[in-house]
Parts: structure tokens; sequence; C-alpha cells
């Protein structure tokens, strides 16, 4: 009976201590060009001018093996960590016509909204704990 009582007991703890991952999507201004000169070099460098490419980064407070999948191929797979000073930890450019999936640390799962991304050149992830924030938009941040 003791052991029963302890197995009950540790499945409680085991479940209290258990916190849901939370997603939040900000929408940015919607428009044809991105209308900053960041945005235009960003474009112009990674030659994304096709209305099919976008970028991806992920922000603040990321200590974790991230891993994103385009399609069916795989774009990123690293640890990556913030940098302090920057704000941010890395980034990828996608196939914003394919489905796109986040993998952290093999366990969380994020899924960008296939139908507004087509819409936004410039897709950032930032993570609190187990809050996940995605803002789409189509201006470049800075990161120096």
């Amino acid at each position: 009976m003791k052991a029963f009582n302890r197995i009950i007991i540790y499945f409680s703890f085991a479940f209290i201590s258990c916190s849901a991952v939370k997603t939040s999507e900000i929408y940015g201004k919607e428009m044809e060009i991105a209308d900053n000169v960041r945005s235009r070099v960003m474009i112009k460098k990674f030659n994304a001018q096709d209305k099919n490419k976008s970028f991806l980064d992920f922000t603040s407070q990321f200590d974790n093996l991230i891993t994103v999948k385009n399609g069916d191929s795989i774009v990123l797979n690293e640890k990556s960590k913030t940098l302090p000073v920057l704000g941010y930890a890395n980034s990828c450019v996608i196939f914003n016509n394919k489905e796109v999936t986040i993998t952290i640390d093999n366990k969380q799962t994020l899924k960008l909204n296939k139908e507004q991304l087509p819409k936004y050149k410039f897709i950032y992830v930032e993570k609190n704990k187990n809050h996940y924030r995605i803002e789409y938009t189509n201006k470049a941040r800075s990161f120096m």
C-alpha cells in the first residue's frame, strides 16, 4: 500500500510541475516591398527577392537545439544561444510556400501560420520560458 501511495504522489508532482507551452502570434503591416534600407540590404544579400522566400530569426532567451523543417528539408539543426548584447540567436532563409515546423530540444514543436507566412519577409521567434512569441513583419530588425 505504501508503494502505491508513493507512486500517486510522484505522479502528482510530475503533473503539477509540467507547464504547457504557449504561443502567441503578432502580425505586422502587410506591404508589397519592405520599405527600409536594412530590409532591402538583407533581401539582396541573401538573394531573397523571390516572393516565396522569407527570413526566420530566433531572438531572445534561447539556449537550445533548434531544428527547422521547411517542407521535406531540414534548413537548420543546431544548438543556438542568444547573444545577450545583440538579442540574437540564429536565423535561416525559408520557403514560405511550404509548411514550416520548428522543434526546440526535440520536445516542443511550433508551426508557422502557412496562410500568413507568404505575406511577410521577416519572422522573429522569441522565447520566454515556455512562452513563444512569433512576430510576422516586413521590416528587418537590427542586431548590432
